[in-house]
């Protein structure tokens, strides 16, 4: 029997291994990717239960709390981060894993080192040391990618000496952690974390820019080793192999990123001083570049661009997308998908071009993409997309700058100079959707903006995709004259008329239909709408007006059919096959800011969709903002028409003209 326990236990041991490197290896495939995730997390919560299981608890009212405070902890981030702060929560976590680290370590030694061998020491006072690195640069890390910090390179005089001095520093205090007497021990201890905390901090205030990537997977590694050196300080062999193959993931996903930034890893955190250069490139031939002074503005930035890029996208045979920070920035990415399905029913050939580099951190572009549903195999990685570009009929950049920018390839001595990017100016037309003109995030300019096959479409990316998305679900010459038609047209002719069309109508009550005591009028609309063919629902908000149930009162008070009448859960996912919406005298439950915008009195607000629908009929008083004071986004919505006054006697204006 004492021969078939160990036996066992090695078998269980690797079980547990295998099933992290199934997971970890799951990760190949963007649509595997989800349920390596969970299976990885199987095997670390088997991992640690054969821990307990075999070591038991002193104290298990004390893990009991911890393991409830730390799940509801993890459940309460998980349900509240976006994919935006994604790359921050990950450096975080990093830490995390290093603090763990280097309590564990310390604990450890001082529960007596003298009874430790050498080997077991060395790890201790290893994982003491690369815990604090850990834990320090991921916290300077998560700084940058969440905005609190400064996210360019912070270069201090002599910044390489001090780097190294401090790294000699703590070598020198690990020798004498292992040769001074017990005693002193603590002493040393306490400046082994000091010190690796303050290498941690001036190792990565000067990495930035688009070498952030590297730092993420980099910290990645570390934050194995570390684990892997406290697995040899406590002899247990499952944290050893589960920290080793997190050090050899992490360390393979640098080499990669490196790879797709062209540095060597030395470069990245030994960084050349930035040399801003003022040139920029008028020819889109990289083998034979021409560095001109670039002109006050954007020549190319019209009136039409919209129209433009609208008609490129209709005649385009083959499109590339080229996703990047700002599409994770602007929430776009299922707009994008939007558009990539409706350019694939019209015949189109459609790819994604995705650069190893064209978030905060690796995979963060597939991960964004897969979360609004991509078919997988349009996602094409740069090596296999970039010979395609030169045969390519439009190229659409949405929010990407660094990894689209031809100084890469052309000016030396900028942070960005030798980095491989996406060729998207050897296509023949190039529309940039992104928030304005200015650099990316390593601050050297794009000259793909002044080229003479680049339009740019400023301005929020979603909204900008969404109005292709809307403009192309239409027939050419529809598509062409709407904006004349707008100009031509008075709101009222434009309102009736799409009513006229439609075939499903939702109208949307509000406080402002009380006000204006409306109610009577909006259901002998309604009346109408029916009595020529169209299915009419009503939409109604929880706390559309000053209290529970007001909508229905008032609408029960002009004898409405109560069949008509749905609550917001019910009716929310019927607005994108609706025709017209029209609300009447509600702001704030229709505001798309509640879902876009945080920090307001209605972040966060459950909303009626409105902004689904193909047309959407405001009849308001006016366009201030409503009972909250956040500003409507659907005003701007170019779906949108504007019918302002009292809603009673719009409602009155609409029933006489459809009559």
């Amino acid at each position: 029997m004492t021969e078939t326990y160990p036996a066992m236990n090695l078998l269980l041991d690797f079980c547990v291994i295998a099933i992290l490197i199934l997971g970890i290896w799951l990760f190949h495939w963007p649509h595997r990717a989800k349920f390596g995730n969970l299976t990885a997390a199987f095997a670390l919560a088997c991992a640690a239960a054969l821990v307990l299981y075999r070591n038991g608890s002193m104290h298990p009212n004390i893990l009991l709390i911890s393991l409830v405070i730390g799940s509801v902890a993890g459940f309460w981030v998980a349900r509240k981060i976006t994919m935006i702060q994604i790359p921050a929560m990950v450096a975080f976590q990093h830490g995390a894993g290093g603090v763990a680290a280097f309590f564990l370590s310390l604990a450890e030694l001082m529960r007596g080192s003298q009874h430790l061998g050498i080997v077991n020491e060395i790890s201790g006072l290893l994982g003491l040391a690369i815990g604090s690195l850990t834990f320090s640069g991921s916290m300077i890390a998560g700084g940058k990618l969440s905005n609190k910090l400064g996210q360019a390179q912070q270069i201090l005089p002599k910044h390489t000496l001090l780097v190294l001095a401090n790294f000699i520093s703590i070598v020198v205090l690990i020798i004498a952690a292992i040769i001074a007497p017990m005693e002193s021990r603590i002493y040393l201890y306490i400046l082994i974390i000091f010190m690796s905390v303050l290498f941690g901090i001036i190792f990565s205030i000067r990495i930035g820019g688009a070498d952030m990537p590297v730092l993420i997977s980099f910290l990645n590694a570390t934050a194995g080793v570390a684990a892997a050196f406290c697995g040899m300080i406590i002899e247990n062999k499952l944290l050893i192999s589960c920290g080793a193959t997190v050090a050899a993931s992490g360390s393979i996903l640098t080499h990669v990123m490196c790879k797709g930034m062209n540095r060597s890893l030395y470069r990245v955190f030994v960084p050349v001083q930035n040399i801003s250069s003022k040139k920029k490139i008028s020819k889109t031939d990289t083998t034979d570049m021409e560095i001109i002074e670039p002109e006050t503005s954007h020549p190319f930035i019209g009136k039409d661009n919209f129209q433009k890029a609208l008609g490129y996208a209709r005649e385009a045979k083959n499109v590339i997308i080229v996703p990047g920070y700002g599409m994770a920035v602007a929430q776009a990415q299922f707009a994008v998908i939007a558009l990539s399905n409706i350019l694939l029913d019209m015949g189109k050939d459609v790819k994604f071009a995705i650069h190893p580099v064209a978030g905060r951190m690796p995979g963060h572009m597939n991960v964004l993409l897969a979360e609004a549903g991509i078919d997988y195999d349009l996602l094409k990685e740069m090596d296999e997309i970039n010979p395609d570009f030169p045969k390519t009929d439009l190229s659409l950049v949405i929010g990407a700058c660094d990894v689209v920018n031809p100084a890469a390839i052309a000016v030396d001595g900028s942070p960005i100079s030798g980095m491989p990017i996406l060729h998207t100016h050897e296509s023949k037309h190039v529309v940039c959707c992104n928030l304005d003109g200015k650099p990316g995030y390593s601050g050297v300019e794009n000259p793909l903006y002044e080229n003479s096959n680049t339009t740019l479409l400023l301005g929020n990316a979603k909204e900008t995709i969404e109005r292709l998305v809307e403009d192309l679900s239409k027939p050419a010459s529809d598509s062409d004259a709407s904006s004349n038609k707008m100009d031509q047209k008075n709101p009222l002719d434009l309102a009736v008329a799409a009513l006229l069309s439609a075939q499903k109508i939702i109208i949307i009550p509000g406080y402002g239909m009380a006000l204006a005591q409306a109610q009577f009028k909006v259901v002998q609309l309604a009346s109408m709408l029916e009595s020529m063919g169209a299915d009419v629902k009503f939409a109604i908000h929880p706390v559309a007006g000053r209290m529970p149930g007001h909508m229905n009162v008032l609408l029960a008070e002009a004898d409405i059919d109560y069949d008509k009448l749905y609550e917001m859960d019910d009716i929310n996912s019927e607005f994108k096959q609706t025709d017209v919406v029209i609300v009447f005298g509600a702001c704030d439950v229709v505001n798309p800011a509640a879902m876009n915008t945080k920090g307001t009195p209605i972040s966060g607000m459950p909303i009626l969709m409105a902004h689904d629908a193909k047309r959407i009929l405001i009849c308001n008083f006016d366009a201030k903002p409503g009972y909250s004071g956040v500003e409507n986004t659907l005003y701007e919505n170019p779906k949108t028409i504007m019918l302002l006054g009292d809603a009673a006697s719009t409602a009155k204006d609409l029933i006489a003209a459809l009559n």
